[in-house]
Formats: structure tokens, sequence, C-alpha cells
């Protein structure tokens, strides 16, 4: 499974620019996994599902009262998981190659949608979920098969609500932390 998010990985990036160095890569990616563990950023994703998701299940008011806490819980291993520059499915496959050239504010953008793609694809999604659903956190969990259960119907309403609508300006403050002045000012 993960050589198959890897190959969709390298396909997007080859598809979007060739250009694209192994520091280029690194830096927008350790950017966003920055981004989405910040005290802000969940924040702002805890809001999203108590509006989108919570109201889709079983029990929106448990899910009103412990997605909160649950959600900080899956983010901190979650995105940086995902988000892991290192990773098969991020940047190895170009951090093979020693290029160097500036990306442009329109290349970060598409690495970050084509990054967001990827996180929406069914191998993803059931990677994820089946990460979670093991040792990274529910087998620690006091109820490890509720959790997983849980973590089962979560993660595919929350992936999708979370990825509609990119705010522009997080967007240019990513790809800006990580490369700075890629994008101007919005």
């Amino acid at each position: 499974m993960k050589l198959l998010i890897a190959l969709a990985t390298v396909l997007s990036i080859s598809a979007t620019s060739a250009e694209w160095t192994c520091d280029d890569c690194t830096a927008v990616v350790n950017s966003i996994a920055a981004y989405l563990t910040s005290e802000e950023s969940i924040a702002k994703q805890v809001d999203i599902l108590l509006a989108e998701v919570c109201p889709q299940v079983e029990n929106p008011d448990a899910c009103l009262a412990g997605l909160p806490d649950f959600w900080n819980s899956i983010a901190m291993i979650m995105w940086p998981g995902y988000y892991a520059a290192e990773a098969d499915w991020m940047c190895a496959p170009l951090c093979m190659a020693k290029a160097v050239r500036e990306i442009t504010c329109d290349e970060c953008f598409e690495g970050l949608q084509l990054g967001a793609d990827q996180l929406l694809s069914e191998e993803a999604i059931t990677a994820i979920i089946e990460n979670l659903s093991g040792d990274a956190l529910c087998g620690v969990a006091e109820d490890p098969e509720t959790c997983a259960a849980v973590i089962a119907d979560l993660i595919p309403l929350a992936l999708p609500a979370l990825t509609a609508n990119p705010d522009p300006e997080v967007g240019a403050m990513i790809c800006n932390n990580a490369i700075p002045g890629t994008c101007p000012t919005l």
C-alpha cells in the first residue's frame, strides 16, 4: 500500500513540475506539518469537524463533547505521519536527485493541492485508519475497539471536510514559511 501512495506522489509531483527539488519539497512538507499541528490550526480543524462531521454521526452530542480532545490526539499523530518529508510518499523520490532552483507560488500551491488530493485517496485513507487504529493511537487507548471504530467512521468524514475549502492565506503562509518570498502577501 505504501508503494501505491509513493507512486502516486511521484507521478503527481512529476505532473506538476519536474523541477521541484528535495529542498523545496522538504521545506514545504515540513511547513505543512508544522502548521497543521499548531494550536491555531487544530482549533480551526476542530471547528470544521464539529460543524461538518458531528451532525452526520449516530450520536452528535457525544461527538460534540468528545471530538475536540480526540482530534487533538489524532492530529498530533496523523499530520506529522502523513506530512513526513523523508517518507516514500512525500519527498524521498525527489531527494535522490540534487537539482537546485526556486519554485513559484503557483507551483507551491499545486504541490499543496496534490498533497491534499493524495490524502483523500482510498489508499491513503485506508492507511491512515489502519495506522491510527493500531499502536499509534488506539492500541494505547483505554478502549482500543471503540477507538478503532470511531477512527474508521471519523477519518473518511473528517479528511474531506478539512480539505474542502483551502484558505489561500494559509497556503501562502505555508509556502512562505517553507521558502521565504515564494508568494506575495495576500
